[in-house]
């Protein structure tokens, strides 16, 4: 996790962004050549937020000026990688709101329902991010300073670091049947039967017997014995049966 340690606002900004606090953070008023907010990670990345309600997203997209713009954004950081240097440059859109759409598959805004497709609009996004550029929402304008501040806290490690996908294996009949024992898991029930080369009667015979060491401890081994009813010095045991 990392934290903006600076913030530069473009000033051409309206002034209920220019005077926003972020937190203490240190920042300042300056005309950006990109995006309308710059900030700076203390590990050495640099944040390019373009900031847009979702009627400027619209307009700036019908006037074929939303590309251009965020071109602007990605150029450093594509020269990176090209060059084969890690990524210090991030670009990111932030809409104040996420956009709706009607069962006529028209978007909605603030403002009500446009003439856009909502089809269209998802194939814009995806053009966005098929740039490189996130887009983020914000839970309104009251949102946008917290939604910049949760983005600047994400790691951005060129490499995600994932558990492996976990197989369900179903429990067998002699597994079920050891799980119902009082304070046997899944894993230890997997020991237990291999202990035992999986004959249940062995298991349980030498659960029983305290004086034979098992994969479990000697607390439990006494919970499962007063449950089948054995007393201190009693334990199951399995008899074969003499052929005559």
């Amino acid at each position: 996790m990392s934290e903006i340690t600076a913030i530069m606002i473009d000033s051409r900004e309206p002034k209920w962004v220019q005077q926003l606090k972020f937190g203490g953070i240190p920042m300042m008023v300056s005309t950006l050549e990109t995006g309308d907010i710059q900030a700076v990670t203390d590990d050495n990345h640099t944040l390019i937020f373009e900031r847009k309600t979702q009627d400027d997203f619209l307009n700036t997209l019908k006037d074929q000026r939303l590309f251009p713009q965020l071109a602007r954004m990605v150029e450093i950081r594509n020269v990176q990688l090209i060059n084969g240097e890690p990524a210090t440059h991030w670009a990111y859109v932030v809409i104040e709101e996420p956009f709706t759409a009607n069962r006529n598959g028209k978007v909605i805004t603030s403002r009500g329902v446009t003439g856009w497709s909502w089809a269209s609009l998802q194939g814009t996004l995806r053009s966005i991010q098929h740039l490189g550029i996130y887009v983020e929402y914000a839970n309104g304008a009251l949102d946008f300073e917290d939604c910049i501040l949760r983005i600047g806290r994400s790691s951005r490690n060129q490499v995600m670091r994932i558990m492996p996908a976990k197989i369900p294996n179903v429990l067998g009949p002699k597994a079920t049947f050891l799980a119902s024992l009082p304070g046997l898991g899944v894993e230890s029930v997997q020991e237990i039967l291999a202990w035992a080369n999986d004959n249940l009667s062995h298991a349980l015979s030498g659960l029983t017997d305290l004086s034979i060491p098992a994969p479990i401890g000697t607390q439990r081994r006494k919970t499962i014995k007063t449950l089948l009813g054995l007393e201190d010095g009693q334990s199951l045991e399995v008899l074969q049966k003499e052929i005559s």
